[in-house]
């Protein structure tokens, strides 16, 4: 049977009245993880682009929904995310994702938002309505293990899944205006963006050398 390509100059172009809204899991285990150990997609409807040689609003694709987009690099090579007119900076957390099947694998979901600046100090950078979900997939050390919540998880393979929307206005009084909250950041904001924290990679993944 013919593998379903709906990708078309770098962007992705759906038939009419279909939707691609993958769930995390299927965004982890039935496309990241085949993008990665090379296996059949199920469908050709992810491109594969440099995702910080954009801004933003730039990515091909249409801006009014979900953009998805498999970028090579791993997670721990891109801590600042610089693009031409600003860089992502993460917000929280990580999540881990784990599949319903009990796999020795797990994904790792991080949150970003994108700030503009236009000065490389990254002052008074301005933050936006643009948020990232990163997906990368990573292998419990204890491996037997199928629960593998509190074990160190080992970073794999070198692609990232990458989930880019714009969010919605926060209103006041209903006057369509920006939230002015955590607009701007401070220079010690800015110098964190770049430098190692409680949510940055570093303190996520053991990295694999190439020689394991």
């Amino acid at each position: 049977m013919e593998k379903l390509n709906f990708v078309r100059d770098g962007g992705r172009k759906l038939p009419p009245g279909f939707r691609f809204q993958p769930t995390d899991e299927e965004i982890v285990f039935q496309y990241l993880s085949r993008k990665t150990f090379s296996h059949p997609l199920p469908a050709l409807v992810i491109p594969e682009i440099d995702i910080f040689s954009f801004d933003p609003w730039q990515l091909p694709g249409d801006s009014e929904q979900d953009m998805y987009f498999f970028s090579n690099y791993r997670c721990g090579d891109k801590s600042e995310r610089v693009t031409p007119s600003g860089f992502w900076k993460a917000t929280a957390s990580s999540k881990q994702i784990n599949s319903s099947k009990r796999m020795p694998i797990v994904g790792i979901r991080k949150s970003l938002v994108f700030y503009r600046s236009s000065t490389k100090k990254n002052l008074r950078a301005v933050r936006t309505d643009w948020v990232m979900h990163e997906y990368c997939i990573a292998l419990s050390e204890n491996s037997h293990s199928h629960n593998s919540q509190g074990n160190s998880l080992i970073r794999i393979g070198d692609w990232t899944l990458c989930r880019i929307f714009l969010k919605k206005r926060s209103t006041i009084g209903g006057t369509g205006t920006y939230d002015s909250s955590n607009i701007y950041m401070s220079d010690a904001d800015s110098c964190s963006a770049s430098s190692s924290s409680p949510n940055s990679d570093s303190t996520i993944f053991n990295e694999v050398s190439s020689s394991r």
